[in-house]
Order: C-alpha cells, then sequence, then structure tokens
C-alpha cells in the first residue's frame, strides 16, 4: 500500500491538578489542501488574461483582476461601483436590465455585449457570468468572466462586408460566374446568367455546361476544360464559343476558365463568361460596312477587289480557273434618277441588283461600286461564251419593265466583259479592261456587250491624247478671247433648217467642228463626248453661242428676212450652271441681236435631270425673247404631266425614227404621235435626218412644220450657208 503524508493541528493543555495533560490532535490536511488551491486559483486569476470580476449578492464590485483593469481602465472597485457596477458598462441599458434580471433569479448568463470603457471607447465583449452560492445554496455572489472580441467582431464585419460586397458584385456583374464540378456539371451559377442568357439557376445545376453550347464549339471548350483539370490553379482563356439562350438564339461568350477543384471553399472548376454579343453584332456591323454597300447590301469594292485577287491567284496555280469580270452600268440612270427623284432611283438599284442576283449561280460575285455601276465576278467559266450568256441573260433580266411606286419604268445596261489570263496580275487591270469594254459598248450601242480585246487599249489611249489635244485647243480659244485665227482651231458649220410646206430656208443649226493642226478635221462624235465628261464642254459651249449670235448679226444685217433663225445647242453641263442667264445676257448685249432669231435646243434628258430647275431656266430664257426647242424627243425618257409645264416651242424628231419611216411601220406611228402630241400643246415640229423624197412627203402628210438633212444641204462652213440665204429647196 502507499503511504501518505497528512497535516494536523496538535492543541496540549496542561492542567493545574497534578501533572495531567491533554493532547487534541486535529487533521488539517483538506484545509491547506483547500488554502493552497486557493492560493493557486488567486495566482491563476490575477495572471489570468481574461477580465475576471466578482460581485456579491446585492451587485456591488468586490474584486476585478489585472486583466479586468486593464480592458475597462477602472482602477479599483470603487470606481466601478461609482457608476452603478459591472453591468453599467453595457451600453444597451435593456440587456443590462435583462442581464439583471436573470442574476437576481438565481441564474448565470452568457453572451455577447457592447460594452463602454471609462475612457468612452465602445468595445465588444464576450461576458460570462456564473453564481456562486454557499453550502445551504444561496446566492453569495457572482462570477463574470469578459473577453475582448472587438478585433474578432470586427474581422467578422469585415468579412460579412466583404462577402456582402462580393455577393452585390456577383449579382450585378455583367459577367456570368460558373462553378462545374471534375465531370462538367453546373453546381453554381451566378444570377447574372438569368439576365445575359435567360436561364435560372434551378434550370441549371445538374446539367452539363456542354448542353448549351454550339455543337461547332462544343468539342473544343470540351478539351480546353479538361485539359484545365489536369493541373490545379491552372487558368486559361476559353476564347469566343456560341451558348444557346433561352429564346433559342444564340449569344457569344468570351471565357476564362480556372480549376479551383483542390480549393475547399470552391471545389470546382470556375468559368467566368463575358457576354460579347453585342461587340461581335457590332463589329459584324463594321465588317458589313467595311465590305458590303449600305443600300443593296451587296459586296463592295474592297471585297471585290480581295475576291478578284484570289481568283487570279488560283489561276495561276491552274491555268484552266478560267473566270471572267463583267461591268455594268445603266443607261440614262441619272435621268430617272433626277426626275423621280433620288428615293426612286434608290429602289431602282436594289431592284436591279435583286435581278442580276438571279441570274447568278452559286459562288459567283456581284458587287455595287458606284451610284448606277455593279461588277461581276464569274468564277469557273469554261470559255468566253458563258460570259457571253451570263451577260445576256443580265441585259434581258433588266430590260424588263419595272413598277416601282406606281410608276412603270423601263432601263437599260450596257456591260464590259474580260476574260481572266495569266497576263493579269492586279484585279485592278481586271476592272480597268472591263471597264475600257463597257464604255466603248455605250459609245457605240447603249445598252449592249461588248468582250474585251487589247486593241481597246490604243483607243483608250487615242481618247486620252484626243483629250489632251482637245483641253489645249480649248484653253487657246479662251487665250485668244475666243478668236478663230489659230492653227488648233474650232469653228461652225451650218445645216438648213426649211419650211417644209414652202421649202424656204427659215433657219440654220450651228454645229461646232474641230480642226487640229495634226489631226486635221476632228469628228464631233469624237470630240463632243470627251468634251462631255471633262466639263470643257463650258468654255466650248460659251464660244459656239458667241460666235452664233456674232453671225446672226452678220446675216440679219444684209439678209431681210428678218425670221431667219439659228438653233445653238445646250448641253447639260452649261444648262445646269447658276450664272448660265448672266453670260447668255452678255453675248446679247455684245452682239445687238434681234433676239427673236435665236433658237436654244436642249435635249429632253438635259430637262428631265431637274424638270424643276429647269422650268425656271427657261421661262427665263423665254422672258429673254428667244425661243426654246427640245431636241431628241422621244429617244430618252420623257414625262408628259412635265412636258405641258415647260415654255418651249419646238419638238424636234430624232433622225433615227425619221430614217426608218418607210420599213417600219412602228417608227411612222412614233412620228405621227410626236406631231400629234406637239401640236396639242401649240408646238411646231422639226424633223431631223431627212434623206429622201418619200421621208419628205410622209412627213408633209403627218403635218410636220420643218425639216432638215442631206436631203436638202449637209451642214456646210459660213460662206456656203450665206450662199443658201434666200434659197427654196423645192
Amino acid at each position: 500500500m502507499g503511504s501518505s503524508v497528512r497535516q494536523y493541528l496538535i492543541v496540549a493543555q496542561k492542567y493545574d491538578r497534578g501533572n495531567a495533560a491533554c493532547t487534541v490532535g486535529l487533521d488539517i490536511t483538506e484545509l491547506r489542501e483547500t488554502e493552497t488551491a486557493l492560493a493557486l486559483t488567486g495566482k491563476a486569476v490575477e495572471s489570468s488574461s481574461e477580465a475576471i470580476s466578482m460581485t456579491d449578492a446585492n451587485g456591488n464590485h468586490i474584486f476585478q483582476n489585472p486583466a479586468f483593469t486593464q480592458l475597462f481602465d477602472y482602477r479599483n472597485v470603487s470606481e466601478l461601483n461609482a457608476i452603478g457596477g459591472l453591468l453599467s458598462l453595457i451600453v444597451d441599458k435593456r440587456v443590462a436590465k435583462k442581464i439583471s434580471e436573470r442574476m437576481m433569479s438565481g441564474s448565470g448568463w452568457k453572451g455577447e455585449v457592447t460594452c463602454r470603457t471609462r475612457r468612452g471607447q465602445i468595445i465588444q465583449i464576450l461576458m460570462r457570468i456564473d453564481v456562486i452560492r454557499d453550502a445551504t445554496d444561496k446566492i453569495t455572489g457572482f462570477v463574470a468572466v469578459s473577453t475582448d472580441i472587438t478585433e474578432r467582431k470586427q474581422a467578422e464585419k469585415q468579412l460579412r462586408e466583404n462577402e456582402r460586397r462580393f455577393r452585390s458584385l456577383i449579382e450585378n456583374s455583367t459577367d456570368i460566374i460558373q462553378i462545374l464540378d471534375s465531370h462538367g456539371i453546373y453546381q453554381y451559377v451566378s444570377p447574372s446568367q438569368e439576365r445575359i442568357l435567360g436561364y435560372t439557376s434551378t434550370e441549371l445545376i445538374g446539367k452539363s455546361v456542354l448542353e448549351l453550347i454550339h455543337p461547332n464549339d462544343r468539342w473544343w471548350v470540351e478539351q480546353d476544360i479538361e485539359e484545365v483539370k489536369q493541373y490545379p490553379k491552372m487558368r486559361r482563356g476559353l476564347g469566343e464559343y456560341q451558348v444557346r439562350h433561352k429564346n433559342g438564339s444564340w449569344c457569344v461568350l468570351e471565357a476564362m476558365v480556372m480549376n479551383l477543384l483542390d480549393d475547399e471553399s470552391v471545389q470546382g472548376i470556375v468559368i467566368n463568361c463575358h457576354d460579347v454579343t453585342e461587340k461581335k453584332s457590332a463589329q459584324e456591323k463594321l465588317r458589313r460596312q467595311s465590305f458590303y454597300d449600305s443600300l443593296t447590301d451587296l459586296p463592295n469594292r474592297a471585297l471585290l477587289m480581295d475576291r478578284l485577287q484570289q481568283a487570279l491567284g488560283y489561276i495561276h496555280i491552274n491555268s484552266s480557273n478560267l473566270f471572267a469580270v463583267l461591268t455594268i452600268n445603266l443607261d440614262r440612270f441619272k435621268i430617272i434618277n433626277e426626275s423621280h427623284g433620288h428615293s426612286m432611283g434608290d429602289k431602282l438599284l436594289i431592284e436591279i441588283a435583286q435581278r442580276i442576283k438571279t441570274c447568278l449561280r452559286p459562288g459567283d460575285t456581284v458587287a455595287r461600286i458606284g451610284s448606277d455601276e455593279f461588277v461581276i465576278l464569274l468564277e469557273k467559266i469554261d470559255d468566253r461564251e458563258d460570259a457571253i450568256g451570263s451577260a445576256t441573260l443580265i441585259q434581258e433580266a433588266i430590260a424588263r419593265p419595272l413598277e416601282l411606286d406606281g410608276d412603270k419604268l423601263s432601263i437599260t445596261a450596257s456591260i464590259g466583259i474580260v476574260i481572266s489570263s495569266d497576263d493579269y496580275k492586279w484585279a485592278g487591270d481586271l476592272v480597268r479592261d472591263a471597264n475600257i469594254a463597257m464604255d466603248q459598248a455605250k459609245v457605240q450601242n447603249p445598252g449592249s456587250y461588248l468582250v474585251f480585246t487589247s486593241s481597246m487599249h490604243s483607243y483608250v489611249t487615242e481618247m486620252m491624247q484626243l483629250e489632251r489635244d482637245l483641253r489645249q485647243a480649248v484653253d487657246m480659244l479662251e487665250e485668244f478671247s475666243f478668236s478663230c485665227s489659230i492653227a488648233n482651231t474650232f469653228l461652225l458649220n451650218y445645216q438648213p433648217i426649211v419650211s417644209l410646206s414652202t421649202g424656204d430656208l427659215v433657219g440654220f443649226e450651228a454645229l461646232a467642228r474641230w480642226r487640229n493642226s495634226e489631226r486635221g478635221m476632228v469628228s464631233p462624235i469624237k470630240f463632243i463626248p470627251i468634251a462631255e465628261e471633262t466639263g470643257l464642254i463650258i468654255p466650248l459651249g460659251q464660244w459656239v453661242f458667241w460666235e452664233a449670235c456674232r453671225q446672226l448679226q452678220e446675216w440679219q444685217k444684209i439678209y431681210s428676212q428678218t425670221n431667219l433663225t439659228i438653233a445653238i445647242n445646250i448641253s447639260s453641263k452649261q444648262f445646269s450652271q447658276s450664272n448660265l442667264i448672266l453670260q447668255i445676257q452678255r453675248i446679247l448685249e455684245k452682239t445687238g441681236i434681234d433676239v427673236q432669231g435665236l433658237k436654244i435646243e436642249i435635249t429632253e434628258s438635259v430637262v428631265m435631270d431637274n424638270a424643276e430647275s429647269a422650268t425656271k431656266v427657261l421661262s427665263h430664257l423665254r422672258e429673254l425673247g428667244m425661243q426654246l426647242s427640245v431636241d431628241d424627243f422621244g429617244t430618252g425618257y420623257s414625262s408628259l404631266s412635265y412636258l405641258h409645264r415647260f415654255p418651249i416651242n419646238t419638238l424636234k424628231i430624232d433622225k433615227s425614227f425619221v430614217t426608218n419611216m418607210g420599213v417600219n411601220g412602228e417608227n411612222c406611228e412614233i412620228v405621227r404621235a410626236i406631231v400629234t402630241l406637239a401640236h396639242s400643246l401649240g408646238l411646231d415640229v422639226v424633223a431631223e435626218g431627212i434623206e429622201t423624197e418619200e421621208q419628205l412627203t410622209q412627213l408633209k402628210d403627218l403635218g410636220c412644220e420643218y425639216g432638215q438633212g442631206y436631203l436638202f444641204s449637209k451642214p456646210v462652213n459660213v460662206t456656203e450657208a450665206t450662199a443658201l440665204l434666200g434659197t427654196n429647196f423645192f
């Protein structure tokens, strides 16, 4: 058996009687142990980091350890009792009252409270109050242990704030946050998923992420996710892929994926998706604006040239890969555009674009590269006949009558064709040569086609040289103030106009001629179109007007017939000049002619270019006293609703109708209709191009008043014209 040491308190007492003595031994082992324990407890309380305090049964503060003093800054029990004891430290008095009531009922309490220190500092306390009872179970006091949890509460508050902020960011983020398990199954989706893709969380949780991804993107997205799964913490971009919206449309997402399977707080594959659908749509819109025509939605020049260059690349690899380029230009489109308005012109272009597309095969390209100019790339043709067949088909489609906004219209197209060859290296050369062919087709026979040949380059070179010489000649005209006494000179020829009822000469039409020192006489068929295109027609036209008026002045002096007229043509560019009336007034003042002998001729296309402004200009010319005539009537686009509003005197029938009157009954009826129309409007009629007696007879029978043509005289110089004054041609 073991042994133990016990402590005793020995009390000895000697009695006076005799030698007797009494000794009493009291075992105080437990007492000493208790005292030791109390001493140790006291030291523990004193050295504890917890704030410990004691209160008696009446609530008086009777003890506090150093930690309490340090925490609450009350140096002794008296200071604390002076303000009401321990519970007075609690800020919320309602809480303090509840704790007090609980203590008085003999129960302890534990909880978190907000306290105020002696210096006024607010701190968060975890407080535990225990009841002290004696052996009879009577309450003798209370012991309170207070732990400062201020920093912890602040950390918790910060954590909650961070969580709230993070949650708010997630909920309001424009990005979608997805968490997948290792099998690619949705474990979490942020609320933005519903806003962007239309799906609620409950509709997606438990489903595979691949279900919503477009089949074209599904495989590579799956492969990228699988690769990320192999490496913890790995992050990589998924790029852009399509995801099906709940409404069935496709959205484009740009995503970043990260492997957080080993992260205890996540345990998943995190995908951060950004919706780039609008961005892609805007990019596509910009791309279409860069490569497509906004009106017709056809490819534009940039896209066409790119495809042409690719086609050239293929032919250099394999010369059998023939292709053709067709340039299409609408004939007299400007007249329709100006007379009916640009809105109607736009509708016409849209319709023409659709008609051209219906004539093409899959893989062919039609582009709009100018106002009324289209270019077609015909790929994989067998020979030039394929291209010609397509051109014919397109021309037939364009020429079909159409009705827009209640107006019936018809239009033709001139087409230039170039066939590919190894000689071509650049797309621009193909278009250039196709344009050359188209221009020649337009000049020779509007509404036709021509296949480019190398000889056409010589024609273009010749036209460029002719333009240079013409420009020099016009410059010299202006330099010498319209004098004709120079080597490169212009002159006027005059073609007689005859009364078909009497045979008398009634006037002349003034026609410009150009005599070049090296070329000799240059045909007006060659130089007039160049002058029109380059704008040289304006100074040249001024000279014609001046010279014709000067000559009329001389004839009016020497020839007593006061009704002799000279007809002068005015081009569209001259007619559109803002100072045209002022120019004419100055010439009339300088020459002093009888204005009644002057007749201005304009084509129907000129007046129909802008009918409203044309009416104003024509009215000004009539106010000056001159006569007005519409030239080449019936060959262009006329609007009868406007014709009666123009202050004109004469209609001139184009020679193309007169020439075929004898062999084409339809032409004869057209002439009859023009004469009838003119007379109904109070106008007289001049027929051009009379060459036979048969034509003369027919025109007289139809009631045509005047005529001109080789039957009477070709255009002659001024000397010969002067000799014809007073002539009767019957």
